[in-house]
């Protein structure tokens, strides 16, 4: 299988909604917002990659740049990353993940922060295969509040 990755801008909105619904719909109830994909495109510190086999879009990222208080140099958080189903254990997630670490590599970043949850044994194995580190603190937990 020989896939391709890419950074997604405005002229790949056709790709990023086939990522939000089939890739993302997979797991849950998105879809897709041309206005909303349109809105977060303009923001430089947002970031979409999509991986594609054949022209089908198989996999995606969703990631974003932060800037920090106690250094001139910022952060990326990986918001999310998803494969098709039946284009799992292929690698594909790996590779979106190093391409973004190479994409952005000239952007004065220090790390990525990845949040995950213990129990998701693939998705550790996955950040633990591209050279992430776990922390040491076992107790961090995520709320959210929704308005």
């Amino acid at each position: 299988m020989s896939f391709i990755i890419k950074s997604c801008g405005v002229s790949d909105i056709t790709d990023i909604e086939s990522a939000i619904n089939f890739v993302k719909a997979e797991e849950d109830d998105s879809l897709s917002n041309k206005e909303a994909i349109i809105k977060f495109l303009n923001n430089e510190n947002n970031l979409f990659y999509v991986a594609k086999d054949m022209g089908k879009v198989v996999g995606y990222a969703i990631a974003y740049i932060q800037s920090r208080l106690d250094t001139t140099q910022n952060m990326i958080c990986l918001y999310e990353i998803g494969t098709l189903k039946e284009y799992r254990q292929r690698g594909i997630a790996k590779n979106i993940l190093q391409y973004i670490i190479n994409d952005t590599s000239n952007l004065n970043i220090i790390k990525m922060w990845i949040p995950t949850n213990i129990s998701n044994k693939a998705a550790c194995a996955l950040y633990k295969s591209i050279g992430a580190t776990e922390s040491c603190e076992k107790d961090e937990i995520i709320f959210t509040y929704r308005y």
